[in-house]
């Protein structure tokens, strides 16, 4: 799913920070996905869209990174109103990524194998960031040392938070997650699909 605005441009939370405040929940035996808001009644929208909703073109994103041209399912005028009165925008819609919809990733991996599908996130599913490579860049950048009251615990903190990435992990080498072909955590094998163009 993504928010788009009256243009059918996706609304990230750089643009709309009070997105960080919805709170989705699936309930599968409901066939529901939950949308809650501070202070406004919570909302349900169909996992099962019904064919039959309009299918709408919206712009993942207009930049050069994820400039894609995605095809959606707008999930209806109630949510879309729902969202509009939450994030104080009017002309928000719900769209859901339709099953016709092939995305991939941009480039292919270095061991040939063509890039694989993915939602609608900007390049890949998941982004991994090194903190050891981070705490390198935090070194050779002066300008992020301006707040010196703030430990160099937080500080790493904060910087690592920047990139948004969803594993955080600490290896030996600076820059070693370059190399990687592919990480696993637990039973779960992950494939490295190259570095992260926004980073």
């Amino acid at each position: 799913w993504m928010i788009v605005n009256s243009s059918g441009v996706a609304m990230t939370q750089k643009i709309n920070t009070k997105l960080c405040l919805i709170v989705p929940r699936i309930y599968k035996e409901e066939n529901a996905l939950e949308l809650s808001f501070p202070y406004m009644k919570s909302i349900r929208v169909p996992l099962k869209i019904d064919r039959c909703f309009s299918k709408v073109h919206a712009t993942l994103c207009q930049s050069k990174v994820c400039g894609d041209r995605i095809e959606g399912i707008d999930c209806g005028d109630d949510v879309a109103e729902w969202l509009s009165d939450a994030l104080l925008t009017s002309g928000l819609r719900l769209i859901r990524q339709s099953f016709n919809d092939k995305r991939s990733l941009k480039n292919t991996r270095i061991d040939g194998i063509p890039s694989q599908a993915i939602s609608l996130t900007n390049q890949a599913q998941y982004l991994l960031i090194n903190e050891t490579s981070v705490k390198w860049l935090m070194d050779k950048i002066s300008d992020w040392y301006d707040l010196a009251d703030i430990s160099d615990i937080d500080k790493l903190d904060g910087f690592i938070d920047r990139f948004r990435g969803n594993f955080i992990v600490e290896a030996p080498q600076i820059l070693e997650e370059l190399q990687w072909q592919s990480i696993q955590i637990g039973r779960v094998k992950f494939s490295a699909d190259g570095p992260c163009l926004r980073c």
